[in-house]
């Protein structure tokens, strides 16, 4: 029996760990292995699973992959009309009776996979009956059957889910030491599976280990609350800074958990740790209709907390949650900007299948897109036209703030408002009437357009503007082509800069970083431009030179008094 177990990844360098369990715990069972991305054509996707001629095809099925794992199942049924064809995954499991109505579907795994695929196997395999296997579901006749899933596996049964030989050096890996979710939010799937299980420490460092010696960069926890359990928590910390390697560690954490023992514990892994933060919204209101029993200062500090210890923060907002207006939204966003994250996701209620929410979207008057991802329109508290703004603001706040390359210039912008949001609306609307939105632009065209919107909408100094963002563009690209805005030419400026590099000592007190580096690694890494501000330290007007040197994981700069 050839079994094909198929992932639909959105990106090439994700990996489907769901697939790779499954294939694992079900040894010795030959099963094969094919991932592809939502990018890649239908055509090559077919083609890729008939050559292989399996008798039985799973489809790990999300959100994102739903549509296209449905066309493949059924392309795949016409050409191959005796394979068994299995669909499992979050967006199978609470549709089983639309799907089932489908003739090409034969078995959907509900729930956890990997009991139920290997039972379903040993029946299909003739081993067992079909009826008493459990986590499934599938049509007999007319009648559509669902055997509850019975059981949880023991995390530490599920062998490590990458192959020996697999390089992994620049995918995106993924590992959980718990599965189940303790909070109920209303939204999240993760609340109907609220019973939590955990790997043993043992397993969680051999594992560790392991990925260490592979040279994987990045390692992402699919745990849904990392700290939930702080004794726990603060083991699996010491672990990481065991286990050696260059891994970064991302997590999902719960920030209203974090307090100063755990921050403790996180000293010697600020570069080798990120966390996820999913604040979603600080409208009490909006948190109590969602479930979510969210302290929301307690959130709020801990945010904090993590911050000053130096670890790198992401963190989550949701639009379009019951009871939460334009209003009360654009003051979580306050709340979250000025604790100065390092990325803020500004994301979008989806109405999911399975979840408490959804059976509320009456009550709560949530209309959404029927296709997925299911994201909402409009609701009785936010209008559609709201939700656009919204989703503009989340355009630029991704292409402006999450991308760290304009620091200096919004925070001196953000200056000139009462609020960070009145910044962002304001900066969507200059987009919006300049027809700027849903069009491809450069780098440079981002510092070029956040000019014109300083000088035409704010009326600020145009000189000091040009050094901020020339000094934004200068520390954080390497690049030497200035944007147009900030294009100007100072002969003179040349002549001092070459006689300061050639200077050992001047270096060694002011570019200590440079020393050493021959002529070629000097002109690929230093770049320099002449300013009539000092814009590192108080803005204020002085003729100067700023050299910066760019290294791999920093900036340096110095500066010439002229």
């Amino acid at each position: 029996m050839k079994i094909l177990l198929v992932g639909i990844n959105a990106k090439y360098y994700h990996t489907n760990i769901a697939i790779r369990n499954i294939k694992k715990f079900c040894h010795p069972y030959d099963i094969q292995i094919f991932e592809t991305t939502i990018n890649d054509s239908a055509d090559f996707m077919l083609e890729s699973i008939v050559e292989r001629n399996p008798d039985v095809v799973g489809i790990s099925c999300y959100i994102w992959n739903i549509e296209i794992a449905l066309n493949l199942s059924e392309n795949i049924k016409k050409i191959l009309p005796h394979v068994i064809l299995v669909l499992g995954g979050p967006e199978v499991s609470y549709d089983v009776d639309n799907l089932l109505s489908k003739s090409f579907i034969d078995y959907i795994v509900v729930g956890e996979g990997e009991i139920a695929f290997k039972e379903l196997l040993e029946a299909l395999d003739g081993k067992r009956d079909v009826k008493d296997v459990s986590g499934i579901s599938y049509k007999v006749g007319e009648q559509i059957l669902i055997q509850p899933q019975k059981n949880y596996v023991n995390l530490d049964e599920v062998p490590i889910s990458y192959e020996e030989d697999e390089d992994l050096s620049n995918k995106l890996v993924y590992y959980e030491t718990s599965r189940g979710c303790p909070f109920k939010c209303a939204y999240c799937l993760s609340s109907i599976d609220n019973k939590l299980r955990f790997k043993s420490l043992e397993k969680v460092r051999k594992d560790l280990k392991w990925f260490a010696g592979k040279g994987v960069k990045i390692l992402k926890l699919i745990d849904r609350s990392f700290n939930s359990n702080k004794k726990r928590a603060k083991e699996i910390l010491q672990i990481m800074k065991e286990v050696g390697g260059d891994i970064v560690f991302h997590c999902e954490i719960n920030p209203e958990l974090v307090d100063e023992d755990f921050v403790k514990e996180l000293k010697g892994l600020e570069n080798k740790i990120q966390f996820e933060v999913g604040v979603q919204t600080t409208n009490v209101q909006s948190l109590k209709k969602i479930s979510r029993t969210t302290a929301v200062e307690k959130t709020l500090n801990g945010i904090k907390l993590l911050k000053e210890a130096g670890i790198k923060l992401h963190v989550d907002l949701i639009a379009g949650l019951p009871e939460d207006t334009f209003g009360t939204f654009s003051k979580a966003f306050d709340d979250v900007y000025n604790l100065k994250p390092d990325e803020i996701q500004l994301g979008f209620l989806k109405v999911l299948k399975g979840t408490p929410l959804m059976r509320k979207v009456g009550e709560f008057k949530i209309v959404y897109d029927s296709k997925p991802p299911y994201e909402v329109l409009y609701t009785k508290d936010i209008s559609y036209q709201e939700l656009v703004i919204l989703k503009g603001i989340a355009f630029l706040l991704n292409k402006y703030y999450n991308s760290g390359k304009f620091k200096k210039t919004l925070e001196y912008l953000e200056n000139n408002f009462e609020r960070p949001f009145d910044f962002y609306l304001e900066f969507y609307k200059y987009w919006k009437e300049n027809e700027l939105l849903y069009k491809n632009h450069s780098l440079k065209a981002l510092y070029d357009i956040l000019y014109k919107f300083s000088i035409e909408m704010l009326d600020l100094d145009e000189d000091l503007i040009k050094d901020i963002i020339k000094f934004d563009f200068l520390y954080f690209n390497a690049a030497k082509d200035l944007p147009d805005c900030v294009k100007e030419k100072y002969e003179k400026g040349q002549e001092i800069f070459k006689r300061y590099l050639k200077d050992e000592n001047w270096l060694k007190k002011n570019l200590p970083q440079a020393i050493g580096l021959s002529s070629l690694e000097l002109s690929k890494r230093v770049t320099y431009e002449f300013f009539k501000h000092d814009v590192t330290a108080d803005f204020k007007k002085e003729d100067l030179i700023i050299i910066f040197l760019h290294e791999e994981e920093q900036t340096y700069y110095t500066k010439l008094i002229l």
